[in-house]
């Protein structure tokens, strides 16, 4: 089930949330929630809901051995069997097809040895989101960051809670354990001002951005070959906002969701298209996998007195992460050389230092980043690059009118760019600048809310559902 729906809009949104509070027993209320998050994830394939049975009683009853067991040896090898139980689902599901795909291909290759049969893994939607939240909640019981949660029922809550359940932000335990605990007894006004807000300035973002660019560029994919050079460009350009939106959109739907049932989630984008560096834009975008990704693994491989190796493996692993396709390790290459090289030339004295130029150049580089992002495999990929470094047909585009641009993609893309780069912050404006809900509010966001409901029949799923 996708957020953008007349059903969840009308029928399981509102069910949800007016039964939720409805409910005076916090135990009750749990179990509510539980089984409406169930039945959320389960919209698309019930069958898979035994994963998020597996992965919470696993996570449960491993923290539990690892917070009680006193003897390191054995204390060690039950916190081994949780993480690897955890981690091991994941290999499976999502990268199986792709190691035995490319083993078949290096048999074919040398001409020697077996070969997989050709099998066809169904990928879970958001088996990395949920995956990673269990696995952080036994690395920090193992740390002795957090004690481990003694009630199945609360920690099978914290696994499945609907909001950020298939797309992230990746929460933490530690980040929600005292609201699933003491759940707040009533919606307050402020929490169900916050929670539509978000849901409506999320929900915009998403249908009529994100989907929007995704009508003009979603054809340019599908015929790639026959792209112009500046075609080529336009697309990797709108789809660089247009996964901006779509994502940041769905993070707000959630982080709003999660208000209108009690819960603060943690920001999951800091305005990215704000950043004037490599290093800025990672502790912009994500920023929930990008913590995570710091504290299990970059700190744990040396941090800053290993930056390199850190770095290199952090951010080849966090390509990875994102799908089952050497496209995407490519892309985690790319940025770890960008951030490398930023922090090598970054004390030269003719380092960018204009704001607005390092904006700019930060979002072109992000940009050509997504070249082994959007395209589904490295022969697309390379497609791509070989069309943009046309530098000769690039200029016969601009100059002689080649190429079929329209104007409503172009202003699209001004529009999405225009509020990455100079709009509020949504979190921010909230969090940090404590702007109060006015009246005018009220209308604003009524108006935008009514007008993606008109697009709803044209909206698109989610572009990080599959990670």
């Amino acid at each position: 089930m996708l957020f953008p729906t007349t059903i969840f809009i009308f029928l399981f949104g509102p069910i949800t949330i007016v039964g939720y509070w409805l409910i005076k027993n916090d135990k009750l209320r749990r179990i509510w929630i539980l089984v409406a998050s169930y039945v959320f994830y389960g919209w698309w394939d019930p069958r898979f809901i035994v994963l998020l049975w597996i992965s919470t009683l696993v996570t449960y009853f491993g923290g539990l051995k690892v917070f009680t067991t006193t003897d390191p040896v054995i204390r060690k090898r039950w916190f081994l069997f949780a993480l690897c139980a955890d981690l091991g689902m994941l290999l499976f599901f999502k990268y199986a097809m792709l190691l035995m795909g490319t083993w078949n291909v290096f048999i074919h290759w040398v001409g020697v040895g077996p070969a997989f049969p050709a099998y066809t893994i169904i990928l879970p939607i958001g088996i990395s989101f949920f995956t990673f939240q269990t696995m952080s909640y036994t690395i920090d019981v193992y740390r002795r960051k957090l004690d481990a949660s003694n009630d199945l029922l609360q920690y099978a809550t914290f696994v499945a809670l609907f909001p950020q359940l298939i797309a992230g932000p990746i929460v933490r335990y530690s980040e929600i354990s005292a609201t699933l605990k003491n759940l707040p007894k009533k919606l307050t006004n402020e929490y169900l001002n916050l929670g539509l807000f978000y849901f409506t300035v999320g929900l915009a973002k998403k249908v009529l951005i994100a989907d929007r660019i995704a009508y003009f560029i979603d054809p340019m994919l599908t015929n790639y070959q026959n792209l112009t050079s500046s075609e080529a460009w336009i697309f990797i350009l709108g789809f660089t906002v247009q996964i901006y939106f779509d994502f940041a959109g769905y993070s707000l739907m959630a982080i709003g969701l999660g208000y209108l049932i009690g819960f603060v989630f943690p920001q999951n984008f800091n305005s990215p298209f704000k950043a004037v560096s490599v290093s800025d834009f990672w502790r912009r975008w994500h920023m929930s996998l990008s913590s995570w990704l710091r504290d299990y693994l970059y700190i744990p491989l040396g941090g800053r007195d290993r930056r390199a190796l850190a770095l290199t493996v952090t951010m080849l692993l966090g390509g990875l992460w994102h799908g089952p396709e050497w496209t995407y390790l490519c892309w985690g290459a790319w940025n770890a050389i960008g951030l490398e090289l930023h922090h090598r030339f970054k004390p030269l004295k003719y380092f960018p230092r204009n704001k607005v130029y390092a904006q700019i150049g930060m979002y072109f580089f992000f940009a050509t980043s997504l070249v082994f992002f959007a395209p589904k495999n490295l022969g697309q990929t390379w497609v791509f690059f070989t069309k943009m470094l046309s530098l000769k047909i690039l200029a016969g585009d601009i100059f002689y009118g080649h190429g079929d641009i329209p104007g409503s993609l172009l202003f699209i893309l001004a529009v999405g760019l225009g509020w990455g780069m100079l709009g509020p912050n949504m979190v921010e404006l909230v969090r940090e600048r404590k702007a109060k809900p006015k009246p005018i509010w009220a209308v604003v966001v009524g108006i935008l809310g009514a007008i993606c409901i008109l697009f709803l029949s044209e909206t698109g799923p989610f572009l990080y559902w599959q990670f």
